[in-house]
């Protein structure tokens, strides 16, 4: 009965167990950036193990949009690559790069704690308020699009899992919060699914880099 309560969970939260092709992602955006009206860019991959996508400012109002090969063995559906790529698009669209000297980089799909602290990452982060309005933008473009509008919560809640920092070697990516989830849990119109002691906080990063986890 554990065992099946068990998988019954990992169903529901949506736990990864492939990897998305470069194919699907590119599909995904095709989609997305037509739905949209915006002039399609192409996707620059990264051989970055961290799983992360961003949108880095090349100069002149030109904009460049990057996936990692983290992130596309994280996922393994095309709802949640376009979830990721709406959330990027939105910074984009809400004008989050319009600053008189905007930063050379996103602070990443990722990274609402590292929004939290001021200066933690250095200047030019994005804040706490825009990452939310992208993962707004996100999964109302989800709906438009006609993908599962939870795409976005799954790709964000894959993140936060401490069970796959472990299985990567103790590799800690910028962690997502609990009230991120929640907000685009909300958002999409599903139940926040995710144990509490699932996600990692900054004292498991700290724990996890000292290899005690």
């Amino acid at each position: 009965m554990k065992t099946v309560a068990l998988m019954l969970l990992l169903a529901l939260c949506g736990t990864s167990s492939a990897e998305i092709s470069k194919i699907t992602i590119n599909k995904a955006w095709k989609r997305i950036t037509k739905a949209d009206n915006f002039p399609r860019v192409s996707i620059t991959y990264e051989k970055d193990s961290a799983p992360n996508a961003w949108v880095k400012s090349e100069g002149g109002g030109k904009l460049s949009v990057h996936v990692t090969k983290g992130l596309m063995r994280l996922l393994d559906t095309e709802d949640e690559i376009a979830g990721v790529l709406g959330h990027e698009l939105g910074h984009i669209r809400l004008g989050h790069y319009e600053a008189p000297t905007p930063p050379a980089y996103s602070a990443g799909i990722n990274s609402d704690v590292a929004a939290r602290f001021e200066g933690f990452y250095g200047e030019g982060e994005l804040s706490a308020r825009e990452e939310r309005e992208a993962d707004d933008y996100g999964v109302k473009l989800l709906r438009k699009v006609r993908y599962k509008p939870r795409g976005l919560y799954d790709a964000l809640s894959k993140m936060a899992s401490k069970e796959y920092v472990r299985r990567h070697n103790g590799f800690m990516s910028e962690p997502v919060s609990r009230e991120r989830l929640e907000h685009v849990a909300e958002e999409a119109g599903i139940s926040y699914c995710i144990e509490a002691d699932s996600l990692i906080g900054m004292d498991d990063v700290a724990e996890i880099m000292r290899g005690k986890k």
